[in-house]
């Protein structure tokens, strides 16, 4: 593999870069990483419960519902529970999160700004593409292993 695909891959210098940038957020707001990643999964719309959180972002349990503590302490978001099922808590972004999350998805635009300068769309289509391909590749052979074990 060569080394420039591997610096993609493995993202080192991009989470080196990220972390720098998302730093000026956390000290700003009292927030951890976990924390913030949470805030803007929320935003997107792509789940709203801590098993969605576990599954798409790949953080521990224990860090995610630390994390929810936290961001409830802070008036960040609340739980909602499931009509149908007790055991389902809802987590509801509130006011009070949408500044933290305007910073964010913010920073994140610059961040892809930086990351992207000098790249053509035609590019970054196929770019997004191939990242389609290599996640779910991945994806694939991590439940293949885990159906092994």
């Amino acid at each position: 593999m060569d080394a420039e695909f591997e610096t993609l891959l493995y993202g080192q210098q991009f989470k080196k870069l990220y972390e720098k940038m998302s730093n000026l957020i956390t000290e700003k707001y009292g927030l951890h990483k976990v924390e913030i990643e949470i805030l803007l999964f929320l935003r997107k719309g792509k789940g709203d419960t801590a098993r969605d959180i576990a599954e798409h972002k790949f953080f521990s349990k224990a860090h995610i519902s630390h994390a929810i503590e936290h961001l409830a302490e802070c008036g960040y978001l609340v739980g909602k529970p499931d009509g149908q099922d007790r055991r389902c808590v809802h987590l509801i972004l509130t006011k009070e999160a949408e500044p933290v999350c305007e910073e964010l998805l913010k920073m994140r635009e610059r961040l892809m700004d930086i990351v992207c300068q000098d790249i053509t769309e035609e590019e970054r289509r196929l770019l997004r593409q191939a990242a389609k391909k290599i996640a779910y590749n991945i994806s694939k052979e991590l439940a293949q292993m885990a159906e092994r074990t």
